[in-house]
């Protein structure tokens, strides 16, 4: 097992469609949800001076007098996107069963087969996905009064730095316990999948238990997000430095990074597939019967054989 987060590697590279299809419907969903702002935006715009101001290059300060307008529907706009962000996040919730299947068995399923396992788990982890829900928001609330007393120690304490030094703890430990509550999970659905089971809440007590052992495992998640933290913010100081007049190499840029952050998550879930696949299996002993006892051998009958004749010439 200590090689499975390498191995999982190697597993998203032999079963790349499942990004490219991942991405493929991220991309369609991002259009749909520009649609309304490239209508909203371009009748406030086509006919206005201030459009140079973002086609030359990008303003800030002229972007929120551009949102503050009354004749811009800002929360029509923000709807929009919000639908298609929840669409994006219930048509990744189908693909878990499907995904898990794949990566388990490490061979390539039909259509037919992938979605099969996909409709099939498909409630069952929309109940996982409401399970982890409270565990994320526990830590989110922590987190939020984390950074309150962080900003009182910035303002009272005797020491400036003291609040910021206490934030950029908190948001690495919280940080931690989501890649934590992020591994918990993946790994029941792992075994969901695995085993076809339909008693969730007992997968998911064996599951931590697993999770609180599996040390390597949860080095590998972080070693993940710190890659996946490098590499937006490569991303995103590329397309700081791009040319703002490069729309194509900007788009470009922005999608190369939106592909690698989908392979690194499915990187995730492979490891954590790996991981179970790799587990050994628990055999149960079964008793034997105890042989039955021998018969003692019966003596031989002994047969007298009386007045015997003398043979006849």
């Amino acid at each position: 097992m200590n090689g499975s987060v390498r191995s999982s590697v190697g597993l998203v590279w032999r079963h790349q469609r499942l990004v490219w299809w991942i991405f493929a419907v991220n991309l369609l969903l991002a259009w749909l949800a520009s649609l309304p702002a490239r209508a909203a935006l371009g009748s406030v715009l086509d006919h206005s001076l201030e459009s140079a101001r973002f086609v030359s290059g990008f303003d800030a300060a002229a972007l929120v007098l551009l949102l503050s307008r009354p004749d811009l529907p800002v929360s029509a706009l923000a709807s929009s996107s919000a639908g298609a962000a929840f669409v994006f996040f219930i048509y990744l919730l189908f693909l878990d069963g499907g995904i898990f299947a794949v990566f388990l068995d490490d061979r390539k399923l039909s259509r037919a087969e992938f979605f099969e396992n996909s409709g099939l788990f498909f409630w069952r982890m929309s109940r996982l996905a409401l399970y982890s829900l409270p565990f994320f928001a526990l830590l989110a609330a922590a987190h939020g009064g984390l950074h309150g007393y962080a900003g009182k120690l910035s303002s009272n304490a005797p020491q400036e730095r003291l609040g910021f030094f206490v934030n950029l703890g908190g948001n690495l430990l919280f940080l931690l316990l989501a890649l934590f509550v992020r591994l918990w999970f993946d790994l029941t659905q792992a075994r969901v999948v695995q085993d076809n089971e339909r008693q969730l809440l007992p997968t998911v007590w064996r599951s931590l238990k697993l999770a609180l052992r599996s040390g390597k495992l949860y080095a590998g998640y972080v070693g993940i997000a710190l890659y996946i933290t490098m590499l937006l913010a490569a991303g995103l100081a590329i397309w700081a430095y791009l040319p703002h007049r490069a729309t194509f190499a900007s788009f470009l840029v922005l999608e190369l990074v939106t592909i690698k952050l989908i392979a690194s998550r499915l990187w995730m879930k492979a490891a954590s597939a790996r991981w179970i696949a790799l587990l050994p299996t628990q055999s149960v002993a079964v008793p034997l019967e105890p042989p039955a006892p021998e018969r003692p051998a019966q003596p031989a009958e002994v047969i007298e054989v009386t007045d015997l004749q003398p043979p006849l010439d």
